[in-house]
């Protein structure tokens, strides 16, 4: 009778890169010294200096990155993630170089000596429409500094195109990171504007020039508005200016919501009475009734004009980092258990409350740890980057989660599949089945991770 003596795992996302760490230089004076051991500050970051080759003749030629990042687009545009497991590795903040990237095309060349003459507009349905300078956006309101995590729509999409191709490429299960935001409070620079009463949308538009006008999007004035949802415009992350491919030197942080509400390279922001006409609003970012075919969805531009289809929030999603893909474990020469760890999040900054693992195809659960790293800040008081952190009011939840389970090896070597959901605070949970859709966004079904057992003579 053959013994079983390797476990190996498949997973679904590209986890093959090795982790390099450098120094980051952090500024003592920007810094409270007071209970720093007790929160998470960023992880060794090293700023990429040269241009890769790869980047060499096209519009970006004037961005180093790192060659870690797994792109998605070829070339041009810039579109990135992590290895998953590096992201995982580097814990609860991303560095900037390992940060994934979504960009529609060439990325804004911002040379240092124009930052300080940077402009936004503040216009539309305001009494007061205003022209500030990147200057006056830090001098002359308050500044904050927030834990965030950012998540792409398309994130984990690659499975949605492995059961029927859709208009997007495929994102693995690292299109999200999170990172230390500074800067003002949208709230406060809208207010200073003075909205007339029929504005209800914020319209925002950034720099990148692309072959259907510049990226544009809008979300609710009442949420932008709203203390609870903590948007803001922001100039640093993790202490750093951002760099070209999040945003140099200005943009939009909306947590809680999808990345592509947090318009990079903000120039201008617009109140209105309805939502963004900004090709891109209408033309991405959209969840069709699952029976909407790719040729329905291109012959009737309908479907793309229903506000109803658009996304905001977050879902529910979860993923593992471990065991990583191809991972093999030598059952005879393991310990008595294995700890499977993975990240989970929420939208809306509802918090994940629970996070479950089934070896059985979801006969019967069994409960995860879950760390949320977020909540160290809510007791920290001082500033942090030149932000003030003020979080302990605030109940919502606006970052990933960790959560780990330790499984027997015997359990292990009897299962097929480990299988993992997560649920939210308002008992939204993970879908046993997917839910296609033409761009194939908000994928959020069980996340599996297929077990194969080999033998060895």
């Amino acid at each position: 009778m053959a013994t079983i003596t390797e476990v190996r795992t498949d997973a679904l996302v590209p986890t093959d890169l090795v982790l390099k760490t450098g120094q980051i230089k952090i500024e003592s004076e920007e810094i409270s010294t007071k209970d720093l051991s007790d929160i998470p500050l960023p992880p060794p970051s090293k700023r990429p200096t040269e241009v890769l080759s790869v980047d060499k003749g096209t519009p970006d030629s004037h961005v180093p990155r790192d060659p870690r990042l797994i792109r998605l687009t070829g070339v041009h545009p810039f579109n990135v993630e992590p290895p998953l497991t590096d992201l995982y590795k580097e814990g609860f903040l991303t560095s900037p170089e390992l940060f994934y990237v979504r960009n529609h095309g060439p990325v804004p060349h911002v040379k240092d000596e124009d930052i300080p003459h940077w402009e936004i507009t503040i216009e539309g349905l305001v009494e007061k429409p205003l022209v500030l300078n990147f200057r006056q956006v830090l001098q002359q309101y308050d500044q904050i500094t927030a834990p965030i995590t950012l998540v792409c729509a398309g994130n984990r999409r690659k499975e949605q195109n492995i059961v029927r191709k859709t208009k997007g490429f495929s994102w693995g299960s690292a299109g999200l990171s999170t990172a230390l935001f500074t800067g003002p409070l949208l709230a406060d620079i809208l207010r200073s504007a003075k909205p007339l009463r029929q504005a209800k949308y914020v319209c925002m538009e950034g720099a990148d020039k692309l072959p259907n006008g510049h990226y544009g999007t809008s979300i609710k004035l009442n949420w932008a508005l709203d203390p609870n949802r903590g948007i803001m415009l922001a100039h640093k992350m993790n202490g750093e200016s951002l760099r070209p491919d999040h945003g140099r030197p200005l943009r939009a942080v909306v947590p809680g919501q999808i990345g592509g509400r947090s318009v990079k390279w903000l120039k201008r922001l617009i109140l209105t009475d309805a939502p963004s006409d900004n090709w891109y609003h209408i033309n991405d970012n959209r969840v069709l009734p699952t029976m909407v075919s790719p040729d329905m969805a291109s012959n009737n531009r309908n479907w793309w004009h229903d506000e109803r289809y658009a996304i905001y929030d977050l879902n529910t999603n979860s993923a593992v980092a471990y065991p990583q893909n191809n991972e093999v474990l030598n059952i005879l020469s393991a310990g008595p258990s294995y700890t499977v760890r993975g990240y989970a999040y929420a939208g809306g900054g509802r918090r994940v409350t629970r996070v479950e693992i089934s070896l059985d195809k979801g006969k019967s659960w069994r409960l995860a740890d879950i760390e949320y790293a977020e909540d160290k800040y809510r007791d920290f008081e001082g500033e942090l980057f030149g932000g003030k952190v003020d979080m302990y009011w605030r109940e919502t939840c606006f970052c990933w989660c960790f959560w780990s389970l330790s499984i027997a090896i015997p359990e292990l070597e009897n299962s097929d599949a480990i299988l993992v959901r997560a649920m939210d605070e308002a008992l939204g949970v993970q879908p046993r089945d997917m839910y296609w859709s033409d761009l194939g966004m908000m994928n959020n079904p069980w996340f599996r991770v297929t077990i194969t057992k080999e033998n060895r003579n």
